[in-house]
């Protein structure tokens, strides 16, 4: 397959400027998605060491070419970054020079409608960047008591109308599991008033990133990072 993806990484030019990359240095992208960041610090250097960690194996298995030229100085991991301190440990690195954290889900995620992270696209009710194991979103929807939902629409999704939705999807489920993204949309579309539906943002955006966030426990896992990370930064 030839390399024709036009991914634009997020703040490019800033990211590599700030991680003053040098060619002997150890650096760490936490999250490699489509691996534009990692391809320019990967070509920046030379006798140095790039570790790209990501939770989806797909990434893995995409950065394979997207980094083809520079495979010698790149090490793969399929791992959460909160878990620095062992990714680390196992490759006998005392630290790095620098980090990088590209946060929240990624695009290929959202493209891929099978995944579940789409409001847009009929799918199971997935929304794990780790397909491997874990808890999806069926089981948030289908088995969360309805204060833990509403706690999660408000604080996850600063959905507004978190209480009027919890009850929607408790009562649904009560007369049959919810299974997929379509299913959930209409819950939510029809638990808001009509004023709220004419709004240029998609109704479902905020309910499906407040489940998306607890399903991955996104939060937990940025605190842990940064916990991890600060302490593994080399000098200077």
């Amino acid at each position: 397959m030839s390399e024709t993806f036009t991914h634009r990484p997020v703040l490019l030019n800033e990211c590599i400027q700030a991680l003053n990359i040098r060619p002997e240095g150890v650096y760490l992208d936490g999250t490699l998605g489509r691996a534009g960041h990692s391809r320019e610090i990967a070509r920046r250097l030379t006798t140095g060491r790039l570790i790209c960690v990501d939770r989806d194996q797909a990434a893995l298995e995409a950065a394979e070419e997207r980094l083809a030229q520079w495979r010698d100085r790149v090490t793969l991991v399929h791992s959460n970054f909160d878990q620095i301190d062992r990714i680390l440990n196992e490759l006998s690195l005392s630290g790095a020079d620098g980090m990088l954290f590209d946060l929240g889900v990624s695009s290929p995620q959202l493209d891929d409608s099978t995944r579940g992270f789409s409001y847009m696209a009929d799918a199971p009710l997935d929304m794990r960047m780790d397909q491997s194991g874990g808890m999806t979103a069926a089981e948030v929807v289908n088995q969360w008591p309805q204060e833990e939902l509403r706690r999660i629409l408000y604080q996850y999704g600063e959905e507004r109308y978190a209480p009027q939705i919890a009850a929607a999807i408790v009562r649904r489920r009560q007369d049959r599991p919810i299974q997929t993204t379509m299913e959930l949309v209409q819950i939510v579309r029809e638990a808001m008033p009509a004023r709220a539906l004419k709004e240029k943002q998609h109704p479902a955006k905020r309910s499906f990133q407040a489940i998306r966030i607890a399903v991955n426990d996104e939060l937990a896992s940025v605190d842990r990072m940064l916990q991890a990370a600060v302490p593994r930064l080399n000098p200077g």
